[in-house]
């Protein structure tokens, strides 16, 4: 689906944005640099959620499970 909307841009901002992504029209520009946005946001995402499993997965090495479990936990 396309959504036409009107925005004020920065001219300098845009021309470099459209030099650095090798992109000719206004709305190719916006599009890459959207596309790229969202890439990044995704796979930064992905990147966090790795770490936080592989530490999830490793506690068992940092505490002692036995004792979690029993009553000695609380002592």
């Amino acid at each position: 689906m396309i959504k036409r909307t009107t925005i004020e841009i920065d001219q300098q901002l845009l021309e470099r944005a459209k030099r650095a992504l090798d992109c000719l029209t206004t709305r190719a520009t916006v599009e890459e640099a959207l596309r790229r946005a969202a890439d990044q946001a995704e796979d930064e995402r992905q990147q966090r959620a790795a770490r936080q499993l592989r530490y999830l997965e490793s506690l068992s090495t940092h505490v002692d499970l036995d004792v979690l479990a029993s009553d000695d936990m609380w002592r």
